[in-house]
């Protein structure tokens, strides 16, 4: 029996943030109970997996009961060797209450990550988010209260109209309610988004480069000491509390992603399923797999995502088990492309790769070049993986399957 990380899917919302290009919708009504019966249907077909983390994200995820995540929960129980490190669920600051979170913490949920964006109100309209900071300091008091000792936050930097007295602010005011993890994240303006047409219509505007910069430069040497230690790219913990779950992405280890438009890497293959909510019910209603695409990774994608992941993680890639996976890549190969970059960017040991200082602020830069170099070795090229889409499923079923 494999071992498996599992996402799920809560694809509502209240409303719908002017960055989000996530698969999201607001159009929550009676669809809502009616999402909890197929994604319960969906975690009893998925075949049987020991399951050692869960993540529930969204969309929001505590729109839902207590009572309700419960019983996806007890879903996993009876479908799966259940034996998860770490339950966490995403959860809006502003759709939490006491009872909710202590029954929440009853049902088996032990990690609770907050999107909180920023401390600035003005710049949560600006967001459209429905929550605001004396929400976020309620949710965190209401969470400890009810036995949650492992607490995450979310926030975003480079926000239109954000100066860096505002960053500062919100990076105090996180610190201050004593998380044991945050997630920072420069803003990314996705293609289609409200943000990205508020640009193009000159409605807002974004900082400058430089203030973005000092803001990610003030940042790191705040979080750093105050006892945090980054441990990825974006991601701050104190020791042991590391998120387990996204480090199975970053190790490029399996993972089952159950519910609308959930992504997994099961079997060497990239598992899509339906993306809008009805669809999907459809589909396990009438018995169907709910899946849209299907992808074989060639030997070119697993490098590149081997590397990508791998090196956004402090303790970056172990060597012995990267020359193992790839038999065509040697160690001198990759100690010559990195002499191309200062000494202080990297480390190669007999034991493991890593980025260090400021290559960690250039992983992708590095990653790409990295694989320009190595996909002119003949030895890591393949005739490429298999693509199914929109197609009858029979054989991703059979592939995806543990029986």
């Amino acid at each position: 029996m494999r071992r498996a990380a599992l996402y799920l899917h809560f694809p509502y919302c209240r409303s719908r943030c002017t960055y989000c290009d996530f698969n999201a919708y607001t159009d929550v009504g009676e669809s809502r109970s009616e999402y909890i019966e197929a994604l319960v249907t969906d975690i009893r077909r998925a075949g049987r997996w020991r399951i050692h983390t869960v993540f529930c994200g969204g969309g929001t995820p505590s729109l839902y009961s207590a009572q309700e995540l419960g019983s996806v929960l007890q879903a996993c129980r009876e479908s799966f060797d259940y034996r998860p490190l770490e339950v966490t669920l995403e959860a809006n600051p502003g759709t939490v209450s006491a009872e909710q979170l202590h029954g929440l913490r009853q049902a088996g949920f032990d990690r609770i990550s907050l999107g909180v964006q920023t401390f600035r109100p003005e710049l949560l309209t600006g967001l459209n988010r429905i929550h605001s900071v004396e929400d976020v300091s309620n949710a965190v008091h209401w969470a400890r209260k009810a036995g949650f000792e492992n607490l995450s936050l979310d926030l975003i930097y480079g926000l239109p109209g954000q100066t860096l007295a505002d960053w500062k602010d919100t990076v105090d005011q996180a610190l201050s309610l004593r998380p044991d993890h945050i997630s920072v994240y420069q803003l990314t303006v996705e293609p289609g988004t409200r943000l990205e047409a508020q640009l193009r219509q000159k409605e807002v505007t974004l900082p400058p480069e430089e203030r973005v910069w000092k803001m990610d430069r003030w940042m790191r040497r705040h979080l750093k000491s105050s006892g945090l230690r980054r441990y990825e790219v974006s991601n701050w913990a104190r020791p042991g509390r590391e998120s387990r779950h996204n480090l199975v992405y970053w190790k490029d280890l399996p993972y089952l992603g159950l519910g609308c438009g959930a992504t997994g890497f099961i079997n060497g293959w990239r598992v899509r399923r339906l993306l809008h909510p009805h669809a999907y019910q459809q589909a396990l209603i009438h018995g169907a797999l709910p899946v849209v695409a299907a992808e074989r990774r060639d030997l070119e994608g697993g490098l590149r995502d081997c590397l990508m992941m791998g090196l956004r993680v402090r303790r970056g890639i172990s060597l012995p088990r990267l020359l193992r996976r790839f038999p065509g890549l040697k160690r001198e190969t990759l100690e010559a492309f990195f002499q191309g970059f200062p000494s202080s960017w990297w480390s190669l040991t007999e034991s493991r790769l890593r980025l260090r200082g400021r290559g960690v602020d250039f992983v992708s830069t590095v990653c790409e070049e990295l694989m320009d170099v190595l996909l002119i070795e003949p030895a890591l090229t393949d005739p490429g993986g298999a693509q199914i889409e929109d197609a009858n499923f029979t054989e991703v079923a059979t592939v995806i399957s543990t029986q």
